[in-house]
């Protein structure tokens, strides 16, 4: 098959959606398939520039309009250049919260419509402005309601955002596959951490639906109502709470507690993630949940907030949940039992699976949407 793959950001850059654009794109290129991804560029000095990967190309465009949430008639118009150039069999547009993939779809459909689209929006439900409320609601009825009703097949990661689909948007369930992401590796050993320590984790942006102050308020009941002086929190990742945060840790008097990082390679941070007594995500809102399935599959106890997709994870031994918004004395509890304790983590359902397994999924379903369009 020759496929063409089109992601809203960076595809080399973190995030669960660039990591299901990078590795379908390896792992179909790898099964033989001709594999082209198209991003925006986020960086000035990557514009108009073509990288190969192993066997996949990654093509950029012009740079991603902030201002206007993506909106690009240039970087729409290069999409169909290499739509004309490889003839791909199938499209596959990934990320609904912007303007260029729906966008990018529509101009598709209205050029291409024999070309089959599949759509895999990646949605969260969680607003945290009343503007933003507002203009979500304008949003999924001038622009959510066409795209949904043009693209051939939707694939979707968790019960939770197949659901939204149906009742939100209308969307019939013989349209929709449910293909949870994958993980790197199943690897139940951890990393031995001092004894006397008990080291907490969060990997991820640091964007408001993600929570991270809950993560801080646990730590500081961890330590001054339960007296657990050699609790230590890691926190990887960049985003615009990142001040924010730094401010509250100081407020909280627990700046001594935390070791803050930067982005790291994928290896570096799963290692990280081994080392720890506990994974920590309260989110808000999240479509799946890939940083949970990465630190179980590293075989490290994981703490999400019964919310969206995340309960989903919640049958999976090792994987405890707490109520939204939480406790923090409780989640501080329950961080401290997991760490006295020997949890067994696994084994897993099909929803925490090698990546390999998962593109063979997505194959199937191109080779059944393909099949539809040729009768």
């Amino acid at each position: 098959m020759k496929i063409l793959i089109v992601n809203y950001m960076e595809t080399t850059d973190p995030g669960g959606i660039n990591k299901v654009v990078f590795e379908t794109g390896r792992g179909l290129s790898e099964m033989g398939h001709e594999v082209t991804v198209f991003n925006p560029a986020w960086d000035k000095k990557k514009e108009y520039t073509e990288e190969k990967i192993g066997k996949f190309r990654i093509v950029r465009g012009s740079a991603y309009n902030h201002y206007l949430f993506g909106f690009s008639l240039e970087n729409t118009g290069i999409v169909k250049k290499i739509v004309e150039r490889i003839k791909p069999e199938l499209v596959h547009v990934h990320g609904y919260h912007n303007l260029f993939s729906p966008t990018t779809i529509l101009g598709l459909k209205r050029s291409y419509r024999k070309t089959p689209v599949i759509f895999s929006p990646h949605l969260d439900i969680a607003r945290s402005t009343i503007a933003g409320i507002y203009l979500w609601s304008l949003y999924n009825f001038v622009i959510g309601k066409r795209v949904f009703k043009e693209v051939d097949f939707l694939i979707s990661p968790s019960k939770f955002e197949a659901d939204i689909l149906r009742f939100n948007h209308g969307v019939s369930p013989d349209r929709i596959a449910i293909i949870p992401h994958g993980v790197d590796s199943i690897c139940n050993e951890s990393i031995s951490n001092p004894a006397d320590m008990v080291r907490i984790i969060y990997t991820g942006y640091l964007i408001r639906r993600k929570r991270v102050d809950l993560i801080l308020l646990a730590l500081h009941s961890l330590i001054y109502d339960l007296g657990v002086k050699n609790a230590h929190l890691f926190i990887i990742g960049d985003g615009p709470e990142r001040r924010k945060l730094g401010e509250l840790a100081r407020t909280l008097k627990i700046t001594e507690n935390i070791t803050w990082k930067s982005f790291l390679p994928h290896g570096e941070l799963l290692n990280e993630i081994r080392k720890s007594n506990v994974f920590l995500l309260l989110s808000e809102s999240e479509a799946y949940g890939i940083s949970v399935a990465e630190a179980l599959a590293m075989g490290i106890p994981a703490i999400v907030s019964k919310r969206t997709a995340l309960n989903e994870f919640l049958s999976e031994p090792g994987c405890f949940g707490v109520d939204f918004p939480p406790d923090p004395k409780k989640v501080a509890e329950l961080i401290l039992n997991i760490a006295k304790s020997h949890v067994r983590v696994g084994p897993f359902s099909k929803k925490i699976r090698r990546w390999d397994e998962v593109v063979k999924d997505y194959e199937g379903v191109y080779e059944t949407v393909l099949r539809g369009k040729r009768r």
